[in-house]
């Protein structure tokens, strides 16, 4: 069941995490009166010239000139980079269906780069002056959105983890805490987007409205998890033995599905720092990121991993036993 709807959702969440870029100036067009996007055309109420007006986010389709790839890549992008790039990996494996090995060479190593890039954003979250503060509304905050980020991250990873083959057994007992935390975070991300649409919707700029309503989408795509957690929680680590004699797939099913979630926002992270930096537009980063990353990642492996375990998994009964 969380691997069809987390499919289901996924393809509606094209423009997730892909803001444009930063520009500190304001205009008429910022501060005056300018049509949203999907909502009735009404004046955006006139407002002081304040940092927060200064960092709207806006795209820069008339920029003359972009930095090069080597000039905007970062140490940060390259371990997204590396995540990534196995996350390709591991879609070519579930397309074949060779798992022979898959706990070591896909959820092992996946498991290992997730925490490390989760960790590195907390880090620059923390260091002084890293993600610069610019007071943007709600969920249109970049430190917000970094934070929501890094702790969905590390909360995707933790369930991989958890509902692996891999997990230690020194994990288990922390699960009531864990779970309780992660389920937060799915709920923060599910809720804190639509708060920002229905109290801050006319002062956002078009480029931030599209984004957020991307964010809707994908703060549903988090919510999904909360089924396996919520039923982890309820029930404790005997029910998750009790799954596995039952549906021996599911040790392949719910790992990889909550590890695709990662690749998914990992990716959208990556993008959001490509069109901050200016190397591409949001124009063009947000069908590349719905019509071909989001597909290679996500969609592609669920329909291949369905395919080749549905003989060994269960959708939905599982999560009552």
């Amino acid at each position: 069941m969380v691997l069809a709807v987390f499919a289901l959702v996924t393809a509606t969440s094209a423009a997730a995490f892909t803001p444009a870029p930063l520009r500190s100036h304001v205009s008429l067009a910022n501060v005056g009166f300018r049509p949203t996007l999907a909502m009735p055309r009404r004046a955006r109420p006139a407002v002081a010239i304040t940092d927060a007006n200064k960092n709207m986010l806006e795209d820069t389709l008339d920029a003359s000139e972009r930095p090069s790839v080597l000039e905007a890549i970062e140490p940060r992008d390259g371990l997204t980079l590396t995540f990534l790039a196995h996350g390709a990996y591991v879609s070519v494996l579930n397309v074949l269906g060779n798992y022979e090995g898959y706990e070591t060479s896909a959820i092992g190593v996946a498991v290992l780069l997730g925490f490390a890039s989760a960790a590195w954003s907390f880090a620059l979250l923390a260091a002084p002056g890293k993600i610069k503060e610019d007071n943007r509304p709600g969920f249109a905050r970049e430190r917000t959105i970094l934070l929501y980020t890094s702790c969905y991250l590390a909360a995707v990873m933790w369930l991989t983890l958890r509902l692996s083959p891999l997990c230690p057994a020194s994990l288990v007992p922390l699960d009531p805490a864990l779970c309780v935390a992660s389920i937060a975070v799915y709920i923060y991300g599910m809720v804190t987007p639509v708060r920002t649409v229905l109290d801050h919707w006319p002062e956002l700029t078009p480029t931030e409205q599209l984004r957020m309503k991307g964010m809707v989408a994908s703060g549903a795509v988090g919510a999904v998890f909360v089924l396996n957690t919520g039923a982890l929680l309820l029930h404790g680590g005997d029910w998750w033995e009790q799954v596995l004699v039952l549906y021996p797939g599911q040790s392949i099913l719910e790992p990889s599905t909550a590890l695709f979630g990662a690749y998914a926002v990992e990716a959208g992270m990556l993008v959001h720092r490509a069109a901050r930096k200016g190397l591409v537009t949001f124009q063009w980063a947000v069908p590349v990121y719905g019509y071909l990353v989001l597909p290679v990642l996500t969609l592609l492996p669920c329909a291949a991993l369905f395919w080749w375990k549905q003989a060994e998994v269960s959708f939905w009964s599982f999560l009552f036993l």
